[in-house]
């Protein structure tokens, strides 16, 4: 059994990150709202502002539902545990995975990548800075229907790259 988890900085950062960051923003919003009535070009700001509050707070949201803390994992299942604010668990067996999408699974050095399972019609999230999470990765790829490794091959060009 492997267990994954993230340091302490980046768990407060992917729980509470999106706290100190709308308090700022809604501290530039501010005297914009306050000075609309003088001048209507004020209204620019606030509207994007407004938006920039929004689209964070939504992306925080999605990470809420999808990524867990803690992750251990033998060679057929994951266990998914310590979610933020809530007190739910999820086990996927690997055979039941249907597809990888996201960060290195699409090509991409960074971002979350998510793991869907069409039995439990559930998805998790993780992000490069679990610990260990190139192991979490290989240990995925190797475990996969190989349709699924399959179509993670064919976005990620590494058939393409091995024949040059």
């Amino acid at each position: 059994m492997r267990i994954f988890t993230y340091s302490l900085f980046y768990k407060l950062l992917y729980r509470y990150g999106n706290i100190p960051v709308t308090i700022l923003l809604i501290i530039y919003l501010i005297p914009s709202v306050v000075n609309i009535d003088r001048d209507l070009w004020y209204l620019i700001p606030v509207i994007l502002l407004l938006g920039l509050i929004y689209l964070l707070n939504k992306q925080y949201l999605n990470f809420y539902k999808i990524v867990p803390y803690r992750i251990e994992a033998d060679d057929e299942k994951m266990m998914c545990t310590d979610f933020s604010f809530s007190d739910k668990e999820f086990t996927m067996y690997y055979r039941d995975i249907e597809s990888l999408t996201g960060g290195v699974f699409d090509g991409r050095l960074s971002g979350v990548m998510k793991v869907y399972d069409r039995n439990n019609q559930v998805t998790i999230g993780f992000f490069n800075r679990l610990k260990n999470a190139d192991k979490l990765q290989t240990l995925l790829l190797s475990k996969v229907p190989q349709k699924v490794y399959d179509d993670v091959v064919e976005r990620t060009g590494i058939r393409d790259k091995k024949s040059r």
